[in-house]
């Protein structure tokens, strides 16, 4: 968890009095952190954000309104069994649909009447006040900085420096990305390790 107040002070301090007076009212601040968080759950696979959303379907309806999903792991009966997912073409020109089931944006569509779990991955919430707590690991702090005031900077057109926070940011998350992709690496098979005995010369 990150409080936004910090971030914000941080971002103001990047931007330099001038910008965060008069350029970055409270509003942006809310709208560069916003787009930072979204940038960052689409640009990699992290291993949080990930929901589950349970709904029951009925003799009535044939569409579900669900949360919109970046990605859908597994639809999951009561029996947690996982049930066949198609996509929206496939799904209508299928014959048969009596154990299939289709999402489609916010929608899921389906015959079968049953109690389902959805595993997915989904945006963080966004926040709307600079006193709230974003829900984020904290280590993510100094990233959040980085990338928020990219936008900050492409927001007054300056374009140059803005650019450099980009590069930065990109270094940065594919590094944290590879440390969370390999969280044991003294269990990691190492590639090519020399068979030559050290003692010869």
């Amino acid at each position: 968890m990150i409080a936004i107040n910090t971030v914000s002070e941080a971002i103001k301090k990047e931007f330099g009095s001038q910008f965060s007076t008069d350029a970055h009212k409270d509003n942006d601040l809310i709208r560069y952190i916003n787009s930072w968080a979204r940038s960052i759950i689409i640009s990699r696979n992290f291993p949080f954000y990930k929901y589950t959303y349970s709904f029951t379907t009925t003799d009535v309806d044939t569409e579900y309104s669900i949360p919109y999903q970046i990605e859908t792991f597994a639809v999951l009966n009561s029996s947690w069994d996982e049930i066949e997912l198609l996509d929206f073409e496939d799904y209508y020109i299928e014959k048969n649909k009596d154990n299939k089931i289709c999402i489609f944006e916010d929608k899921l569509i389906t015959t079968i009447k049953w109690t389902f779990t959805i595993l997915y991955r989904w945006f963080i919430p966004t926040i709307t006040s600079l006193t709230w707590n974003i829900d984020l690991p904290e280590y993510f702090f100094d990233l959040l900085v980085v990338i928020s005031t990219y936008y900050g900077f492409m927001d007054i057109k300056a374009y140059n420096v803005a650019n450099n926070k980009k590069a930065i940011f990109d270094w940065m998350i594919n590094d944290m990305a590879k440390r969370q992709s390999d969280k044991m690496p003294k269990q990691t098979k190492r590639l090519n390790k020399s068979k030559t005995n050290s003692n010869i010369r």
